[in-house]
């Protein structure tokens, strides 16, 4: 991976220095207005595909914005391959019975290859059931921004 040189006045840009920019934001993010989610299991929330390039660096981010679960539950959100599957990360969090908390969970990845790639969001419960609630105004996004070659 190369990092981008310093520029100074009187540089010349060049089409590899630009290739080493961050693109932005892949496909639309994956979202979802289904009024309540409930789940104990590992359950898939959100599935995101977009087509990966070999050595880039991407950002995955996963937010959730209203969790409620039992007493004493951890619901546990990760962005992974597939229910299963191998987690890029995960994020844990306390909750009480109606006590409202969200999940954030996010990854910088570098492609070891080029093609399609699938991430999926996932919400467990420790025990008990949890519930993911939403509406037009509060809704999960799943999403990867591609922030360049180097670092």
């Amino acid at each position: 991976m190369t990092v981008n040189t310093l520029f100074t006045a009187g540089n010349v840009l060049t089409a590899a220095q630009q290739n080493n920019f961050g693109r932005g934001l892949m496909a639309t993010p994956a979202t979802s207005t289904t009024p309540t989610t409930t789940f104990t299991a590992e359950t898939q929330m959100l599935s995101y595909t977009f087509t990966a390039v070999n050595g880039r660096n991407y950002l995955f981010q996963y937010f959730e914005p209203v969790l409620v679960g039992s007493a004493g539950a951890t619901i546990t959100a990760r962005i992974t391959t597939g229910v299963g599957g191998t987690p890029y990360n995960t994020f844990k969090s306390n909750v009480a019975t109606a006590t409202n908390t969200i999940a954030s969970c996010q990854v910088v990845y570098t492609a070891t290859a080029s093609g399609s790639l699938t991430i999926v969001a996932t919400l467990q419960a420790s025990s008990g059931t949890g519930t993911a609630t939403r509406s037009a105004t509060q809704f999960p996004q799943l999403y990867a921004i591609d922030i360049g070659t180097g670092y």
